[in-house]
């Protein structure tokens, strides 16, 4: 029994060890020994997400115009060798880097061109105003110094000003105007300025020689600048096809373009054979590229007027080579009509009626919308333009120029003659009674 009691009291006092005795030695030893200085506290891991960033205020950039030193109106004038001030400020609400500017002229080659100028700043100046005529630059001088309008050449000029900051490091618009720069010495399209007898053609067109003997000044090889006042005068804007670029085009000539905007949005024509099938498309879906209508210009020999220079004719497809003016091309497109061609007459499906067309060649010549470059122009002029009462320059007598469509050239060989590639002969729209 003793024993029993011993042993009772041992475990006890064992069991006080070390519910007592133990912790007691081991908080004292933690409170004696020194934490190392480079010891990283434990943090304890939440759930609070990190705060966002303010985000950077939008960058502004703007131009205040002078109203002692405006910029250029739109198609002004401005006398040749003249020079001109730049007024008004570039306003930002971050440094500015630097302010530029640039001006082109229409049809120019010459090497002056693109004339630009820059000015810059050190961002640590802080610069936020900066007026066109300062000097406080990083190279002391002005925009308005460097612009030198006295230099430029005659022709249309675009001028276009931009900035860039700290904030906004890629250049920026902030303005841009057109005008013109103007000798005063002019010349006058006169009637030996005509090739092939085209200016009685053109005069039984305008029958008046006023409307198209205008005065002009050259710009670069064979680009002139209109009088100002007979180009406000006789070119419009038409929108031909809906959706896409405006046609320059003569007030006299609109009634025609009118009929072949008709035409061109509402004739239907497919194409199908060794090239595959085109499916049912509009006339207008042939059109790669319009190459413009109305522009200041004389053929490329600098001898003889354009008709474009009166905004009677019309460039359309000039990318594909076939209708490049060239006289190997005559053969090439009569050789494809004439022989790999065939008119099959109008075809219905569904509630669209089309004129159909089977491609028989072996044309290596790019195809577009499954239908070769070589008979495109063809049948955007049998079912459109001649129907509308132009003229087509694949039928020039010394060279193809089928991207061409005209009013007022004077081009001697007939669409339905004997050298003609005429295949339709009957059509089921009718653009008098759609007016």
């Amino acid at each position: 029994m003793a024993a029993i009691i011993a042993l009772l009291v041992v475990i006890a006092l064992c069991t006080l060890f070390l519910i007592v005795v133990i912790p007691l030695r081991a908080k004292r030893t933690a409170q004696e020994t020194p934490v190392a200085e480079s010891a990283t506290p434990f943090i304890v891991p939440t759930n609070t997400p990190e705060p966002t960033p303010t985000p950077l205020v939008p960058s502004v950039l703007t131009y205040d115009e002078s109203t002692d030193y405006p910029m250029p109106k739109e198609d002004s004038q401005l006398l040749l060798g003249q020079s001109y001030k730049l007024g008004g400020s570039v306003q930002s609400n971050y440094p500015l880097l630097s302010v530029s500017m640039e001006i082109t002229c229409a049809y120019s080659e010459d090497p002056r061109y693109p004339f630009i100028q820059t000015v810059t700043f050190d961002p640590k100046s802080a610069v936020y105003s900066y007026p066109l005529d300062d000097t406080l630059t990083q190279d002391g001088v002005s925009l308005d110094s460097l612009a030198q309008f006295s230099a430029l050449g005659v022709g249309i000029h675009t001028l276009k000003l931009y900035a860039t900051s700290v904030g906004q490091p890629t250049p920026e618009l902030l303005f841009q105007t057109q005008f013109y720069i103007l000798s005063d010495e002019w010349l006058q399209i006169k009637k030996t300025d005509f090739s092939n007898s085209s200016y009685e053609t053109t005069l039984a067109f305008f029958q008046d020689k006023d409307a198209f003997l205008y005065r002009y000044q050259w710009v670069y090889a064979r680009y002139i600048v209109a009088d100002p006042a007979w180009e406000d005068e006789n070119i419009i804007s038409f929108d031909c096809l809906p959706g896409q670029e405006l046609w320059q085009i003569n007030k006299l000539a609109l009634p025609y373009y009118q009929a072949v905007s008709y035409y061109l949005n509402n004739v239907h024509l497919r194409v199908s054979g060794t090239n595959g099938d085109s499916g049912i498309l509009l006339l207008r879906d042939i059109i790669d590229s319009y190459n413009g209508s109305y522009c200041s210009r004389f053929t490329s020999s600098e001898k003889y007027i354009s008709h474009h220079a009166f905004g009677t004719a019309t460039d359309l497809n000039g990318g594909m080579g076939v209708n490049d003016n060239l006289k190997e091309n005559i053969a090439i497109i009569n050789d494809e009509v004439k022989n790999q061609l065939v008119y099959n007459g109008i075809k219905s499906e569904g509630d669209v009626s089309y004129y159909d067309f089977t491609y028989t060649g072996n044309s290596f010549i790019w195809v577009f919308r499954e239908i070769p470059e070589t008979v495109i122009n063809y049948l955007l002029y049998e079912l459109a333009f001649y129907r509308s009462g132009f003229q087509w320059g694949h039928y020039y007598v010394s060279t193809s120029d089928a991207m061409h469509f005209t009013l007022t050239d004077n081009i001697r060989i007939s669409h339905d003659g004997n050298d003609g590639l005429r295949k339709v002969y009957e059509y089921i729209e009718d653009y008098s009674s759609a007016q």
